[in-house]
């Protein structure tokens, strides 16, 4: 099993056993890893895509480090199972439901409760009085019909182009909290999320033309 360390590099957790003749092996020994949360700590977006990214699979992406392309496809194995990679076109993501969230999350191997939170708060009032887990690490923050991610005082969302900034100066802060989505732990990763094959036409479109300017060279 390997994972990435904070650094970005990939690093080996499964240790070389050896044991004697007719020893039963330790069936714990390679079991997958899951790295610990890091409070206070969100990631920069990466969309990867020809699409912007929405809030939902932005906020994803913030937490877990993952390009937004890989997070698309993770909503889409939610949404519509492994077997959408046979559309004949892999469906949009864009609005998100708070159930999708959580269950993409578990995919990269995060655990989350979500939490109501009373009376309407705004967002700036919300950062101010939260406490627990919810003040220190990663969130998903339902406000209005939109979300955003939250760790610690860092802040990051569609408003923000993807980038982290100071919780303090977060773009939305008069908007209205509904719901907080506290990541509470971490577990290892589903093995496989399915993507789509790039199109075999466009490389064939490619292929010709580089066929028909050879075939013009080969005329002059």
């Amino acid at each position: 099993m390997k994972r990435k360390t904070t650094s970005g590099s990939t690093s080996s957790v499964t240790r070389a056993i050896r044991r004697k003749p007719g020893q039963k092996p330790d069936a714990t020994a390679a079991a997958p890893v899951a790295e610990a949360i890091v409070p206070g700590r969100l990631h920069e977006v990466v969309n990867d895509t020809r699409s912007r990214g929405f809030c939902g699979p932005t906020a994803v992406a913030a937490i877990t480090g993952e390009p937004v392309s890989r997070v698309r496809d993770a909503f889409r194995l939610v949404r519509h199972g492994a077997g959408w990679t046979g559309y004949d076109r892999a469906p949009p993501v864009m609005g998100t439901y708070p159930h999708e969230i959580e269950r993409v999350l578990r995919l990269f191997g995060y655990v989350g409760i979500w939490h109501t939170v009373e009376g309407l708060q705004t967002l700036a009032a919300y950062l101010e009085e939260r406490s627990g887990f919810q003040r220190t690490h990663p969130c998903v923050v339902r406000v209005n019909r939109h979300v955003v991610a939250v760790s610690g005082w860092v802040f990051c969302d569609t408003a923000s182009k993807g980038q982290v900034v100071d919780a303090d100066k977060a773009p939305g802060r008069r908007k209205r909290v509904k719901e907080v989505l506290v990541i509470t732990s971490r577990v290892p990763p589903s093995a496989h999320i399915p993507t789509k094959a790039a199109p075999v036409r466009a490389a064939r479109t490619v292929a010709g033309r580089g066929m028909a300017a050879d075939m013009t060279a080969a005329a002059r």
